[in-house]
């Protein structure tokens, strides 16, 4: 859906042209006699695409001029589709290669373009699909690369707009990540659950992520942990042991640390309750679908229950490493695991200090603690 599209509501009579959109989820929509209704996005459906061309509207949102723009991949059928969110008012120039992975030793690498074209404003456009049989081709080495800008109407009537540079991502799809379903998760890019790799969110800086903002040294060890200047050590984490050795990453598995080995990493970490992630930051994953191979015969309770003792057992493993810092992702969803979450350091952990984790590593749905 984007600013110009005509919809319908869902629940109600009526509709009209898309015209913006003012708040995350909900859209402004313009009815025939002039009326600016707001709308949440789910119960509008398109009708006809494009029937106002967006640069004849005045885009104007609580973000401003400042760029949020994701990747999603989210499961269609028995397949994957790969899809761009643009969540700010510049269009974008996108285009989305891949290497072919296989060039022998000094030989060039190779790279094939799979799709290019322009995402308008708000736009959430699907760029190409691929089944289970395709999925190391598409697997790769991804290089994502966007240019951000506004279209004029004319020499005269140029729109006002910051120059925004080339946005560029690099990175390793890992075909494991798409075929576990505790990757897919609620987000603010898509209405069903995805795997989102964020390329861009300058809005990261205006959350609030410290729960005591005077505590200078949990601010200063936040910003090392996105410089990456910082590998977190624990009983558990990766880092330095008394004689100096650098240790390897480790995980918590059935009551005990182990060693993570490169080659058993997969296989261990499937197992592991506690991660430790590539930044060195201690994580668990508290969804039911990461925790259980099925939840069947198990209601809400049972369930929440069960990720609650999860929660406790991390905490216990982590409790006595003064500093340690542990992430404990638990959704958006409907509030319940975070709000049981943040009960339970109030009464059985209130040394500890917790704040939202990173917005651009976790969204929403993530919780450090400090221990």
């Amino acid at each position: 859906m984007k600013i110009g599209d005509k919809v319908r509501f869902l629940n109600q009579t009526g509709g009209g042209i898309v015209v913006g959109f003012s708040k995350k989820g909900w859209v402004t929509v313009e009815d025939e006699e002039g009326f600016e209704i707001p709308v949440p996005e789910r119960e509008c459906v398109v009708v006809e695409e494009n029937v106002v061309a967006s640069e004849k509207k005045n885009i104007q949102t609580k973000d401003g001029e400042k760029l949020n723009i994701a990747l999603a991949y989210t499961k269609a059928g028995a397949g994957f589709v790969c899809s761009i969110a643009n969540e700010c008012n510049y269009s974008i120039l996108v285009t989305y290669t891949v290497s072919n992975g296989n060039r022998s030793a000094g030989a060039p690498a190779e790279y094939f373009t799979l799709y290019a074209g322009e995402i308008l404003p708000y736009e959430r456009k699907e760029m190409f699909k691929f089944g289970r049989e395709e999925l190391n081709d598409f697997s790769k080495r991804v290089l994502v690369r966007a240019i951000p800008f506004k279209r004029g109407t004319g020499i005269k009537k140029i729109a006002p707009a910051a120059l925004k540079p080339t946005i560029e991502k690099d990175f390793i799809l890992d075909p494991m990540n798409l075929l576990k379903d505790g990757m897919y998760k609620e987000n603010d890019y898509t209405p069903d659950k995805s795997y989102i790799i964020t390329l861009v969110n300058e809005n990261v800086k205006e959350l609030p992520l410290l729960q005591n903002e005077e505590d200078e040294r949990l601010k200063q060890a936040l910003k090392e942990k996105f410089q990456g200047e910082a590998a977190t050590s624990a009983a558990g984490g990766a880092g330095n042991n008394s004689s100096g050795r650098k240790e390897g990453a480790k995980a918590f598995i059935n009551g005990r640390w182990v060693e993570v080995s490169k080659g058993k990493k997969d296989e261990v970490e499937e197992k592991a309750l506690i991660k430790t992630s590539s930044t060195g930051i201690l994580e668990v994953d508290l969804h039911a679908s990461a925790l259980l191979e099925t939840t069947a015969g198990m209601d809400n309770t049972a369930i929440l229950k069960y990720q609650m003792e999860k929660f406790n057992e991390a905490m216990k493993a982590v409790l006595r490493k003064k500093g340690q810092r542990i992430v404990f992702i638990h959704g958006k969803g409907d509030g319940v695991l975070r709000k049981a979450i943040l009960t339970e350091l109030k009464t059985k952990y209130p040394a500890c200090k917790w704040q939202d984790a990173s917005f651009k590593e976790y969204g929403y749905g993530a919780t450090m603690i400090t221990m």
